[in-house]
């Protein structure tokens, strides 16, 4: 049995090496150089569009090589050949890929293409020692324009058995122009008010919105394809059936970038603007319109992107260039970038929302206006003005929100009284004061508390911590609790001193004559 299992592995270590051996085999050889195909010898592509093959060579033998490629066919005015490198140097036990590009011609017609790529091999040290390998590939191309083109075809699909005058490419033209139109008539007088009557009677009205956004694009697309599916007809130049399919192409990709935003405007940003007005929270009425201005800048960058695809752009150079714009854009707009992201923070952590006062560090107390996403407007209750601050300058400073968890606010009053002053009694006029006024809050929870604070030069020093019921009467408690105060302390014979000194003065005569 042990020596079954030996027998199977080993079977199964040989077929895998048959394998190993088989997929990494050269596709040409000469020996000393070896070509190995990368992917697919045989591909497809459509007209004006570039199709790329890939060898890597490699120098398994002792002694430096230079390396030219070339093909048996030639650039002419369907397509043009192109090598990445012209030619390659490979030392000994190097390898390196080189790639032949074909580029057809957008009028180029259906056709399949043999090319025998050709690897011309010299010997660095030993110029007369020259040989070549070769390999063969092929390449099949898909016309842009339909494959009825100049075909005597009703629509480009049923033969043209009409008498005359209609028996020929034109009259095959005039026919499938009419029956286009009758389809666009048909669905403007009969689909479109029929889809319309039906989806009224639904209960939502997102088929509605649907209906009316893709009710202009959808028409407009009908009639581009059948202009451009007629023409096709006529027995016209390649040439000027290419540049007509292009110009439907560049049409039919602005017609559905239209549509897409349309949509993504109708239905995604009108129902997140419904959303947004049922809920408590700041973040979705910011966010809406900031998806809304984005759909206006990412569709339209795909739409142009496509469409320099369609002129033979390459894509992946056009998204690095839009890529470094990115950021240099971004390097030169830090200060913005900190702010949106700073105001970004601050939507989802929720600081403080519009209505709240806040604290700044310099004590000003300012109403939250307006949440930005570059800045915050505040409101100074006391001066009057309206204060903009960036977004980053609120995230990376001490801010003190007034009004959470409610507008409930201790403040604290000071007052001095002359030395020798009953200090009992002081503390009791003091509580009694505060709670005389209507403004401040007298339950066991919020009890204003009287502290004896500080021994100072000429006074002893009071003070009081009052619950206010709301922080806008603060400044108004403070001051009638000043004048309530006072009376008390004159009805009760206790004096408010002003600062004074004791100055002592020595006789120097009589300190000489002793």
């Amino acid at each position: 049995m042990r020596s079954r299992t030996v027998l199977n592995l080993a079977g199964l270590m040989l077929l895998g090496l048959l394998v190993f051996t088989a997929a990494f085999a050269p596709t040409a050889s000469a020996g000393q150089v070896n070509a190995f195909m990368v992917g697919q010898d045989e591909l497809t592509t459509v007209a004006g569009t570039p199709a790329s093959f890939e060898w890597i060579l490699y120098n398994n033998d002792t002694v430096p090589y230079v390396i030219t490629p070339s093909s048996d066919q030639t650039s002419n005015a369907e397509f043009s050949v192109d090598f990445d490198q012209s030619y390659l140097t490979l030392y000994p036990g190097e390898s390196e890929s080189i790639i032949m590009t074909v580029t057809t011609v957008r009028e180029m017609p259906e056709s399949a293409t043999v090319f025998e790529v050709r690897f011309n091999i010299t010997q660095m040290n030993e110029l007369g020692n020259t040989f070549s390998i070769s390999d063969t590939v092929r390449l099949d191309v898909v016309p842009v324009f339909g494959a009825g083109a100049g075909d005597n075809k009703i629509l480009g699909i049923w033969d043209n058995n009409l008498p005359w005058p209609l028996d020929g490419n034109a009259g095959a033209f005039v026919v499938s122009v009419g029956i286009w139109a009758v389809i666009a008539l048909f669905v403007i007088l009969v689909a479109d008010p029929l889809l319309h009557r039906l989806t009224s009677k639904t209960a939502t009205e997102l088929d509605d919105i649907i209906l009316r956004i893709i009710r202009g694009p959808v028409l407009l697309l009908m009639v581009l394809y059948g202009a451009v599916r007629s023409l096709e007809i006529l027995n016209l130049n390649r040439v000027l059936i290419a540049d007509l399919e292009l110009a439907y192409s560049v049409a039919f990709i602005l017609a559905i970038a239209w549509l897409s935003y349309k949509i993504y405007a109708g239905v995604i940003v009108f129902y997140g603007h419904k959303l947004a007005a049922k809920t408590d929270s700041e973040v979705d009425d910011v966010l809406v319109p900031i998806f809304e201005k984005l759909g206006m800048i990412v569709i339209p960058i795909i739409a142009l992107a496509v469409i320099l695809g369609l002129f033979g752009y390459n894509l992946t150079v056009i998204l690095a260039g839009l890529g470094f714009m990115g950021i240099v854009i971004g390097y030169a707009a830090q200060a913005t970038l900190a702010n949106f992201f700073a105001g970004m923070q601050m939507m989802f952590d929720r600081p403080f929302k519009l209505g709240d006062l806040l604290r700044l560090d310099n004590g000003d107390i300012c109403e939250v206006r307006h949440i930005g996403m570059r800045a915050t407007e505040l409101y100074n209750t006391f001066t009057n003005e309206m204060v903009i601050v960036p977004n980053n300058d609120i995230a990376n400073k001490k801010i003190v929100n007034m009004v959470q968890p409610d507008r409930r606010l201790k403040i604290a009053v000071g007052v001095d009284v002359a030395y020798g002053s009953d200090v009992d009694l002081v503390l009791r006029l003091m509580k009694e004061a505060a709670q005389s006024l209507p403004e401040v809050m007298n339950d066991p929870d919020h009890e204003t508390v009287v502290r004896f604070s500080d021994f100072a030069d000429s006074s002893l020093k009071f003070t009081a911590f009052i619950w206010v019921v709301d922080l806008d009467l603060q400044f108004k408690v403070a001051s009638d609790y000043r004048a309530e105060l006072l009376r008390r302390f004159d009805n009760n014979g206790i004096e408010i001193p002003f600062p004074q000194s004791v100055v002592w003065l020595r006789d120097l005569s009589k300190a000489e004559g002793d």
